[in-house]
């Protein structure tokens, strides 16, 4: 599929992670305002996304029960404004739980440069069916998250989010009403909408570049979801080869995001 990001694209992507709350930070200008323009790079992830493929009633997935369940994504080039692309999808595993978990769809997206076919990035998204175990496939991923270190983090970041954020942020592409509509959220099994785990995974990715430098990768499981408005504390270990991260929501001791890992140019 053909993909070509305007500015207002990049520009809504990164007001949807919270850029731009302070308008005298010259650090988050070049993100939310078209002079001097920079895309953020975790914005890949919503890029060339194939559309609603869970839809397929011969696929036999309840779709009300799907949430994101992991995201790995890596850098090969900077990603621009207005440059012509091409996206490809693919499954490459499908994880079987059991019937009482459900099961893991693993979706493999590369972006393109259109006319060089040069690797832009690439990314794999484990989709969590949360009604669908007890197939009989195997019950293992073919990439397997490692745990943080055991140790007390080396630094902690607090990051807000914002009541109305989901809203802003389905906007980027994924307009599941599990982030918007409360009859939608209470039949999943949620008390109101959640966050899109993609928004979280952003924020974080923009907190470990602020600190880090240039994103070269990141990942991280979505352990539990993050409600709108909730405040976020991001734990980070310095490693050999990058960092290591954690996310929490004190308010309910619930780890959002979990076994992250990022490295940097």
């Amino acid at each position: 599929m053909e993909v070509r990001i305007r500015e207002k694209d990049c520009l809504l992507y990164a007001l949807s992670l919270g850029l731009g709350r302070d308008p005298l930070d010259e650090n988050d200008l070049p993100y939310v305002y078209e002079r001097g323009l920079q895309v953020l790079p975790t914005m890949a992830v919503v890029l060339g996304h194939p559309g609603p493929w869970f839809d397929d009633p011969r696929l036999g997935i309840t779709k009300e029960m799907l949430v994101h369940g992991t995201q790995r994504l890596r850098i090969h080039q900077p990603l621009a404004a207005d440059r012509p692309m091409v996206a490809t999808n693919q499954v490459v595993d499908v994880v079987d739980k059991g019937r009482e978990v459900g099961g893991i769809v693993v979706v493999r997206r590369r972006l393109f440069d259109a006319a060089s076919k040069a690797l832009i990035a690439e990314g794999e998204s484990g989709v969590f069916c949360r009604a669908d175990g007890g197939f009989g496939g195997h019950a293992a991923l073919a990439h397997e998250f490692s745990a943080v270190p055991a140790r007390g983090a080396d630094a902690e970041l607090t990051l807000q989010t914002e009541p109305h954020q989901a809203l802003y942020y389905r906007l980027n592409g994924d307009m599941n009403p599990l982030h918007a509509d409360p009859a939608v959220a209470r039949r999943a099994g949620f008390p109101r909408p959640i966050l899109h785990g993609l928004c979280t995974f952003g924020m974080a990715g923009v907190a470990l570049q602020k600190s880090g430098g240039a994103l070269r990768s990141i990942e991280a499981r979505f352990s539990k979801p993050v409600f709108p408005g909730e405040r976020i504390r991001l734990e980070m270990w310095r490693e050999e080869a990058g960092v290591a991260f954690r996310a929490w929501v004190d308010a309910r001791e619930a780890i959002v995001l979990d076994r992250g890992r990022a490295t940097f140019f």
